[in-house]
């Protein structure tokens, strides 16, 4: 039962990130790096590092001016460190921008994503499996057409679909963003 809830997910999550590339709008970007810390006493001298990239995604709504909500595909992969031991995170889902870069610089970043660890335990921290969840909620403020710094506070946690115990890990993240096109 737990393969096949697994499997239903991956499924349904496909089914809504598939695009034709005839239909996707702006293509890759942005491009970047992002680094922080733990938000939580707990978890201390945990940190985490990443590269990402998204694909923005055919359908957003806008109004003439600019103003709305866009789509895209993101994708990670860093490295989590945590009680002295380091360990790979990555991490694929939608992710939603509300604002009008255009004319004011500071947009909402939001979005959930599947995450994988290559390691469940780090010291005497168990996060109960490699396969994790991460939701965020952040700001990018842009400097210009093609760089913004961003923060973001991302939540990752099993979901308790690996049984009871159900740590998770809060982090304060803080990035530069490369936008190539625009």
């Amino acid at each position: 039962m737990k393969t096949s809830g697994y499997l239903l997910l991956t499924l349904l999550f496909l089914g809504l990130c598939h695009s034709s590339p005839a239909l996707a709008e702006g293509g890759w970007g942005p491009f970047g790096i992002r680094g922080g810390f733990a938000a939580e006493s707990k978890d201390r001298n945990t940190t985490q590092y990443e590269v990402f990239g998204e694909y923005e995604l055919p359908w957003s709504l806008r109004s003439k001016g600019g103003w709305g909500i866009s789509t895209r595909l993101a994708l990670t992969a860093g490295a989590l460190k945590s009680q002295g031991q380091y360990g790979f995170v990555g991490s694929l889902g939608p992710a939603f921008s509300l604002g009008n870069p255009q004319l004011f610089p500071l947009e909402l970043d939001l979005g959930v994503s599947v995450a994988l660890l290559s390691r469940e335990r780090f010291g005497t921290r168990d996060y109960n499996g490699i396969e994790q969840f991460s939701s965020h909620g952040g700001f990018i403020y842009h400097i210009n057409r093609n760089l913004g710094l961003s923060y973001r506070y991302q939540h990752m946690s099993n979901a308790g679909f690996n049984g009871r115990q159900n740590p998770g890990l809060n982090m304060h993240l803080f990035g530069i963003n490369w936008y190539p096109d625009r």
